[in-house]
């Protein structure tokens, strides 16, 4: 073991979705010390509804009481989403049939319900880390455009857009954590410094700029939004560029 991970908080959309009644799954939360957003629910409806909303990147569904509808559930949403979706199954520790069929039906891991907390809660960060990452430091952000973290470039459809260094940092920090509200002087401190003096308006209107090169509509944002009363947020396609 290497310990309980600390991951990046998302604010209050749910990073992990546990869906559980008893078991090693409701230990999660308590785990990881609130460095991620873990929902736990016990119920299919709320469990529809977070997985659907939230668009966790690690969900872990105990059998019982998931079923067959919320596994269907649960690959028509993977499907949706690639790569930036990542699925844990447990199940009875005779069940091993269950198991086999969960990883060929598309699960990441098929696991006893008799496995050590610890040792799911690594799984799961393991997972994360997976679904956090691009090939090549790439990372969408918008339909049909991506950021190359190494080359330093927005591309759309594999043609570089310009960006200043400023747009660049802002958007690959909120890139890294798509889903999160930032704050204007949270992303002042990280993109500028925090000795930075400048007004929080300086991020509006980079903010500006960057909806002007990415969104369909720059007046009506549907990737880079505003969350009244926090500052802003990502939130990238549903499928990868």
């Amino acid at each position: 073991m290497t310990g309980v991970p600390r991951l990046e908080s998302s604010g209050h959309r749910a990073t992990w979705l546990v869906f559980a009644t008893d078991g090693p799954a409701t230990q999660v939360e308590a785990l990881v010390h609130g460095s991620v957003h873990v929902r736990t629910v016990a119920d299919r409806e709320t469990f529809n509804l977070v997985l659907t909303s939230d668009r966790p990147r690690i969900v872990i569904v105990s059998e019982p009481p998931a079923g067959p509808e919320d596994f269907g559930l649960l690959r028509h949403e993977r499907q949706r989403r690639h790569q930036a979706l990542r699925t844990i199954h447990l199940s009875p520790p005779s069940a091993i049939a269950r198991r086999l069929e969960a990883i060929r039906g598309g699960f990441d891991e098929a696991l006893p319900g008799s496995i050590d907390p610890l040792e799911l809660v690594e799984r799961a960060a393991i997972l994360d880390d997976q679904a956090r990452s691009r090939p090549g430091g790439r990372l969408p952000v918008a339909e049909g455009f991506e950021l190359d973290l190494v080359a330093h470039e927005l591309r759309l459809d594999g043609t570089a857009i310009h960006l200043r260094p400023k747009e660049f940092q802002l958007l690959a920090t909120l890139a890294a954590h798509p889903g999160r509200a930032y704050s204007r002087r949270q992303l002042l401190d990280r993109v500028w410094g925090p000795n930075q003096v400048g007004d929080p308006r300086t991020v509006d209107v980079h903010v500006r700029w960057i909806r002007s090169k990415i969104e369909p509509h720059p007046d009506r944002p549907v990737h880079l939004v505003t969350v009244r009363g926090v500052g802003y947020r990502l939130d990238p396609p549903l499928t990868e560029p």
